[in-house]
């Protein structure tokens, strides 16, 4: 007796291999085209910020607070003072300010090597007055001290201590008493735009 015949042991048709997702690739894809585009405009960025720098000429310079001409800066007694014509060139022992008054001046008796700082302030208890203000080095501050001593105790004109600078009278002051501490305050009628010219002409 025979067994009965079952089902072939395979299938007829051919198997179909099993087909791979295509999601990790599609990941990986959209990842190495994320990177590029982050390194991309990183480059971007910086190159603007590069061309954004300016230039190191084009940079603002600090403002000087020190004479840039030491020597171009005086500080002297006036012994006349009167309105006039200006002389150019001046002659010897006499100089000029804006407002075409003639001084008649002394020797120098500092200049500004003398001179560590020099700047415009405002006191607001004063109102709207403005001043400049310079801080003497120690040499400067003696001499200074024994020379303001010495005009304090004189008339008009000459209780006025010129500061000459290059050869014109910047400002003439009157003394007042001696100043010994090293800080020279000039005042008078000033507006922030002149108090802060006046620092410019001494620092240059």
């Amino acid at each position: 007796m025979t067994q009965p015949q079952g089902p072939p042991p395979f299938p007829p048709y051919a198997p179909v291999p099993p087909q791979r997702s295509k999601g990790p690739l599609l990941i990986v894809g959209g990842l190495v085209l994320l990177l590029v585009v982050v390194i991309v405009t990183g480059l971007v960025l910086f190159l603007n910020r590069g061309d954004s720098k300016p230039a190191a000429h084009e940079s603002t310079p600090p403002a000087r607070t020190k004479p840039s001409d030491p020597k171009a800066v005086e500080f002297r007694r006036v012994l006349t003072s009167k309105p006039g014509h200006c002389a150019t060139p001046s002659p010897a022992g006499t100089a000029c300010d804006d407002q075409g008054n003639v001084y008649t001046l002394g020797k120098v008796e500092l200049d500004g090597s003398s001179v560590s700082e020099v700047k415009a302030g405002f006191d607001p208890a004063r109102g709207t007055s403005w001043y400049v203000n310079l801080n003497l080095d120690p040499e400067g501050t003696k001499l200074f001290g024994q020379l303001t001593a010495s005009i304090a105790k004189q008339t008009p004109p000459a209780n006025l201590l010129a500061i000459v600078v290059h050869g014109e009278v910047a400002a003439a002051p009157a003394v007042q008493s001696a100043i010994t501490g090293g800080q020279v305050e000039i005042s008078g009628g000033y507006t922030r735009d002149t108090a802060e010219a006046l620092a410019k002409k001494i620092t240059g």
